[in-house]
């Protein structure tokens, strides 16, 4: 036995929730589940006392942008800006501190934060960025704002065509596919930047005990193509420099780019320990900040805002349609219940046409749903990726947005859990943190960070703690087919392991937020430790 842990309380989050005292390690499986005398006659290369600290499974981040994440980190951040002028002074001041900068990337604005509740402008931009391209993106990643020569860069090509309705040239602003189209006209980096971007996202995620994540790359790196990022992580992985599993949500704004992955010999579960092809990825709608989620009924206030419906329905069944036939997986981004229903139909048409009983589609987000949307799910066994820690921004706008009645049916993670839809938790940062504890905390509480609504908003939505470990355990090993081998601390499967500072089980679960991970093990290797 190479390792050995002792003296804790090891939530194992099998199929019996057993808890136990100690756990052996063998070359990166778990071999040996028990009690502190049982572990008291093996022998071990090393062995560690927890001291009584709580171990569960490593946590699997079931939505997120890790290279996003990463690039937004070493760019310009915005996150905590309270109005326009803050930002364009922090755009200012990387600009001065970055002089040879040949584009600038900023990200994090949202107006609702600011006294003065607007968008920045193009010629504002224009004012303190005249001579490079800048892109200012607001938190949800939805809607941006250009100057005037990235806007022109952008308007003249090609992809840009088809969509002029998401491309406003007098306010500066790009809508939903045309923001990505920024990435286009700047140049490619290279794949040793990428690499060192992926391992400053990994090492991140390991101080929070993440060890599997389900990240959406393929369009988060300017100049970065998919087969960069793919080679990027392979390169990695053969060079055993991987601190965290990639289980990757293929993102395809192209149906063309998407018939070459597939020609090229990709699948969902292709791929290697720590670099697996997951779900093709797709984006349906908007999001509910920027009044882009797409909508059944209008937008309270209007009498014909719908929000953005990016996908038109032929071309989503043609995506839905040939992901089915070739055994693919599809998770796509949805918040609006518009945008869920139009996914269902066009997942209904697939299986129809090529029927699977265990291909495993999921909705991103899942937001602004309904009983039948939810009803639907259940019967149709399509996964629900949900971010807790959206509430608590959101509970502040949804009234705002859609009106209190539609708003009693959403976020609804308690009647997704009775209903048997699989739950899988997620943060989707950069927009929001990948705190694991934090997104327990949400989902426990449905209380904002500070506290409040006393007693929690839409309270009867509320998990047990149980069930939100679940959420970033068990349940997101099962999108990813690793029932068997992740999400447990169960003989056989991978060492993937986390130890928090406190017990979430029994401290008042206010402070589940507060709690951190003091040790985190991926195949039997700690990759982090407080």
């Amino acid at each position: 036995m190479d390792l050995l842990f002792y003296n804790g309380v090891i939530h194992t989050m099998d199929d019996e929730e057993r808890v136990v005292e100690a756990v052996g390690v063998t070359d990166g499986k778990i071999s040996f589940v028990g009690s502190n005398e049982e572990a008291a006659k093996l022998d071990a290369a090393e062995k560690i006392d927890l001291g009584g600290k709580l171990m569960l499974p490593g946590f699997i981040e079931g939505h997120m942008h890790l290279c996003s994440y990463a690039f937004t980190n070493h760019n310009v951040m915005l996150f905590d800006c309270k109005s326009v002028e803050e930002c364009l002074e922090a755009a200012k001041k990387f600009r001065a501190d970055h002089p040879d900068a040949k584009w600038l990337y900023c990200r994090g604005w949202n107006e609702d934060n600011f006294t003065e509740k607007r968008y920045p402008t193009r010629e504002e931009l224009d004012a303190i960025c005249p001579d490079i391209p800048i892109l200012m993106t607001r938190v949800c990643g939805h809607v941006g704002i250009v100057n005037t020569l990235a806007f022109d860069k952008v308007a003249a090509l090609e992809e840009a065509k088809p969509l002029g309705e998401q491309m406003d040239r007098d306010g500066g602003r790009l809508y939903e596919d045309a923001t990505q189209l920024y990435y286009h006209i700047l140049e490619k980096p290279s794949q040793e930047y990428v690499e060192n971007l992926m391992k400053f996202g990994m090492k991140k995620l390991n101080e929070c005990g993440i060890t599997m994540c389900q990240p959406d790359d393929f369009s988060a790196i300017p100049g970065a193509d998919w087969r960069l990022i793919v080679a990027a992580y392979k390169s990695l992985e053969a060079k055993g420099e991987m601190t965290a599993r990639i289980y990757e949500q293929s993102l395809f704004m192209r149906y063309n780019e998407y018939e070459e992955f597939l020609a090229e010999g990709y699948r969902t579960g292709q791929g290697g320990e720590f670099f697996t092809i997951g779900p093709l990825k797709l984006l349906q709608d908007g999001s509910l900040g920027a009044k882009t989620a797409a909508l059944t009924e209008p937008y309270v206030g209007t009498t014909d805002s719908y929000g953005i419906v990016t996908i038109p329905q032929a071309d989503l069944d043609r995506y839905v349609m040939t992901a089915q036939k070739n055994g693919m997986s599809v998770a796509v981004h949805c918040i609006g219940d518009k945008a869920m229903e139009m996914v269902l139909d066009a997942i209904e048409k697939a299986q129809a046409a090529y029927p699977n009983d265990d291909i495993r589609h999921g909705i991103v987000h899942v937001q602004i749903t309904t009983k039948k949307i939810l009803e639907r799910m259940a019967k149709m066994k399509v996964i629900a990726y949900i971010q807790p820690v959206f509430i608590g921004y959101d509970m502040d706008i949804v009234e705002d947005r859609i009106g209190p009645e539609r708003t009693k049916e959403t976020y609804a993670w308690k009647t997704m859990d009775d209903l048997g839809i699989l739950t899988v938790g997620g943060s989707d940062a950069p927009i929001e943190s990948f705190d694991i504890l934090e997104n327990i905390y949400f989902a426990v509480t449905r209380e904002k960070l500070k506290g409040g609504p006393e007693g929690g908003w839409l309270p009867d939505q509320k998990v047990s703690v149980n069930d939100a470990v679940k959420m970033f355990t068990t349940h997101g090993a099962k999108a990813r087919f690793g029932e068997h081998e992740y999400g447990q601390i169960t003989e056989g499967y991978k060492a993937d392991l986390v130890v928090l500072s406190d017990n979430i089980y029994e401290i008042e679960p206010h402070k589940i937020k507060d709690v951190k991970a003091v040790r985190t093990v991926v195949g039997g290797k700690t990759v982090y430790e407080a």
